[in-house]
């Protein structure tokens, strides 16, 4: 995968509404950050490393301490993703990529490494298990005060 064919990826998200206000700076050889405004109109940063096959967001969930419940509920939560009896659509394959979670400051990311060197699979999992994050990890009920207190939620406008 090069750069442009990232951006392509991205593109067609931004087109169909998964995100806005995309754009991207190259940070070196094989090296690009992106950034988009997703969810809860907050502004995320994806880091791509080509030569490495990686790619990282490296805050997906701020004010989430290293040690916390909530943390390692994530941590199970995107290890679930991976796990052999879901739908093969809405599953990350652990042959293909390797899925962790990260935690500096108390900001959970999400890293994912193409084992196969099939970034474009890679980068299209990691949109799709950010959406799962926000969509489905969030509103089991567990984190309504953490919605409230760190995105700045009217608890009377939740569903």
């Amino acid at each position: 995968m090069t750069i442009e064919e990232a951006v392509d990826v991205l593109e067609g998200y931004a087109a169909r509404g998964v995100f806005r206000g995309l754009s991207y700076a190259r940070s070196g050889t094989g090296r690009v950050a992106f950034k988009m405004v997703w969810h809860r109109n907050r502004s995320f940063e994806l880091k791509v490393d080509l030569r490495a096959g990686t790619l990282r967001m490296p805050v997906v969930l701020p004010e989430v301490p290293a040690k916390s419940d909530m943390y390692r509920a994530l941590r199970e939560f995107v290890r679930e993703r991976q796990a052999e009896g879901r739908p093969e659509h809405r599953r990350i394959d652990p042959s293909k990529a390797a899925v962790r979670c990260s935690n500096r400051g108390g900001n959970a990311g999400v890293v994912v490494a193409a084992l196969d060197g099939d970034l474009e699979y890679g980068l299209r999992k990691m949109i799709a298990l950010v959406q799962e994050i926000y969509l489905g990890f969030l509103y089991d009920g567990r984190y309504y005060d953490y919605m409230i207190r760190v995105f700045d939620l009217d608890p009377d406008q939740m569903a």
